[in-house]
């Protein structure tokens, strides 16, 4: 699922120098840099980032990454490719975790789309006109996929949603989802929701 998401969305962006602005444990930013991406990856939690570490290091791949809470740190930059794998509920991994569903309940996952809504207003922020944001999270809930997108799709009105071309995704109202049913033979997949926004000048 994860090379999926990667690869029906990278030729959106036109610049290759691009933020992971929740990088850590790495697989994103090392699939990305696999394609020639130059990426920038941050992240505030250490123990993730050591295992990203781990992760480069059994690779034998050199990154750019730096612990950092993006939602507090002041950006002097802005830029044209931003990846937002946004922190959530992980509903979509219950395939592999089904203790998932229990421990989540509603008022977790609207605490989630408060982050979720402020990570996305700080990418714009420091995202240019005409750069694009890829927003991701490992959910199938309305309250983190189809309804942060639509309220910022609200609020914004120079946000622009591209199609991904994409057999393995469902298309839905803001976004898409990845389709477990279609990666069968490899035993499934967790469920990514994915939005494509571009900034309009």
């Amino acid at each position: 699922g994860n090379f999926e998401v990667i690869n029906s969305i990278q030729s959106f962006y036109k610049d290759k120098k691009l933020i992971d602005v929740c990088a850590a444990p790495g697989g994103k930013s090392i699939l990305l840099h696999s394609l020639g991406f130059n990426v920038f990856a941050i992240d505030k939690s250490q123990s993730q980032i050591n295992k990203f570490y781990e992760n480069i290091n059994r690779l034998n791949i050199k990154l750019n990454i730096q612990k950092m809470d993006f939602l507090k740190k002041k950006f002097t930059d802005k830029y044209n490719s931003i990846l937002l794998d946004a922190p959530c509920s992980a509903l979509g991994t219950y395939r592999r975790n089904p203790d998932v569903t229990i421990k989540i309940d509603q008022s977790h996952i609207k605490k989630h789309q408060k982050v979720q809504l402020a990570m996305v207003e700080k990418s714009l922020k420091i995202l240019n006109n005409n750069g694009f944001l890829v927003y991701i999270v490992c959910s199938f809930h309305p309250f983190e996929t189809i309804d942060v997108i639509d309220k910022i799709m609200r609020k914004h009105k120079n946000i622009k949603m591209h199609k991904i071309e994409s057999n393995k995704m469902i298309k839905r109202q803001r976004g898409f989802f990845i389709n477990p049913q279609t990666f069968k033979e490899f035993g499934g997949s967790d469920i990514f929701f994915v939005s494509v926004l571009e900034k309009i000048s």
